[in-house]
């Protein structure tokens, strides 16, 4: 047993020997379960000091207690780099050691101090830069009495200290090549700047290979055929400013878009107007069914011939001429005659019963020669019977007409032949 005690100093020893030029030292407290052939299962509690020689090999000294049995240990920890992320560094371990046994079994105490080997694996998971956390499954091999334990560990490892010495590796010297940087647009910004690498031949770009805009609207100075316009103003793909309704004015000032294009706009794209007084005829129609062939004004019509009353009184010495008019129907002679009386009765009524002076109305037929509908139709012919009040009186209004542009004239044959397809369709009106 002797002999073992010097060999697990040896190894102790060695990584103190080697820790002034070399590793990264670690100190982690240990917590686990103790699972032996002989004996209690029970918590294990234990202190590991450890000392990275190179960034895959770490060596540690462990001392530890569980219900039947102190082990001091001596371990080498393997983390090879390919097996690690970010922040999962998983080992394997193996080492040996010494166990003090003392227990009771079947009644009978047992006391030995016996060589132990370890073999297991783990995981390191980083907290931070000098905290992680650790967890292990081992198996302790009693070699004196062909026993087997097993361990399993939890522990929060502190490491400190300067980083682990590395090897330097000789690199042979390599001849200098001259190599001539790749600019495959050929903008003469080489592809390693080029942020955009696809530049169509000839465009202008800055420093970093994009296409120079001077205006800032998104379309490049090389095929921007307004390259000074404002900031934020709208533009169209050839950089102007657009004016969707083809009025002049651009669509960032336009306050009436969607003007036609042959209206006439102010500064603001809106269409301008002209307003004249215009004066015409008053005239009232009055809707009264006559009886066929009658002109006999029944009843409930009178309110109607009213209208007529309130008009002329409405509008002083205006004479009144009473127009009446009938349908296609029947003989125009006959049709003359009927107009006439319908016209004169309505006439008669405005004297008699509305006191309108005799001398400011007069009644005149027209029969069916003046037709305002398709004397085909039965409504057609409704509207043709008809009686009208005209007064010699004008009434004014102001009229408010859009602005437009002249049409263009055409030229050559097809003015020719529009013209003449013109003369022919007003003679046939």
């Amino acid at each position: 047993m002797k002999l073992n005690r010097i060999a697990l100093a040896v190894v102790l020893a060695a990584p103190l020997a080697v820790s002034a030029q070399t590793g990264l030292f670690s100190v982690t407290p240990l917590l686990g379960y103790h699972s032996p052939d002989q004996g209690d299962a029970g918590a294990y509690v234990g202190l590991a000091a450890g000392l990275r020689i190179v960034p895959a090999v770490a060596v540690e000294a462990e001392y530890g207690k569980a219900s039947d049995a102190k082990l001091l240990n001596a371990n080498v920890l393997i983390s090879p780099a390919s097996w690690a992320t970010s922040t999962l560094s998983p080992y394997v371990l193996a080492g040996f050691g010494q166990q003090d046994f003392d227990a009771t079994v079947s009644g009978v105490k047992v006391e030995s101090t016996d060589t132990v080997m370890n073999l297991g694996g783990g995981v390191m998971y980083a907290l931070s830069d000098v905290l992680s956390l650790r967890a292990e499954l081992r198996g302790i091999h009693n070699s004196d009495q062909s026993l087997t334990d097993y361990l399993v560990l939890t522990g929060l490892q502190y490491g400190f200290g300067g980083k682990p010495e590395e090897v330097p590796q000789y690199v042979a010297p390599v001849e200098p090549v001259n190599v001539v940087p790749a600019d495959t647009d050929g903008d003469g910004v080489v592809d390693a700047n080029d942020r955009c690498p696809n530049t169509p031949a000839g465009w202008e770009v800055s420093v970093d290979g994009c296409p120079l805009d001077t205006d800032r609207d998104r379309v490049p100075n090389s095929i921007d055929e307004c390259p000074n316009t404002p900031s934020g103003m709208q533009v169209g793909a050839n950089g102007c400013p657009l004016d969707e309704d083809k009025d002049g004015v651009t669509d960032s000032k336009d306050k009436c878009p969607g003007t036609a294009i042959n209206v006439i706009v102010d500064d603001k794209g809106c269409a301008k107007t002209t307003t004249k007084e215009v004066k015409e005829a008053i005239k009232e129609q009055i809707n009264i069914v006559f009886d066929s062939s009658k002109s006999i004004i029944k009843p409930e019509f009178k309110s109607e011939v009213a209208k007529i009353s309130d008009l002329a009184n409405a509008n002083g010495n205006a004479f009144i001429t009473i127009e009446g008019h009938t349908d296609a129907s029947g003989n125009p002679a006959k049709n003359q005659a009927l107009s006439l009386a319908r016209a004169t009765a309505v006439m008669n009524m405005l004297i008699s019963d509305y006191g309108i002076p005799a001398t400011r109305v007069s009644a005149v037929g027209f029969g069916s020669s003046k037709p305002v509908a398709d004397n085909t139709t039965v409504e057609g012919k409704a509207k043709n019977r008809r009686v009208i009040a005209v007064l010699t009186a004008e009434k004014t209004s102001m009229v408010t007409t859009v602005m437009t542009k002249p049409a263009k004239a055409v030229k050559g044959k097809k003015a020719v032949k529009k013209g003449k397809k013109g003369t022919a369709k007003k003679k046939a009106n």
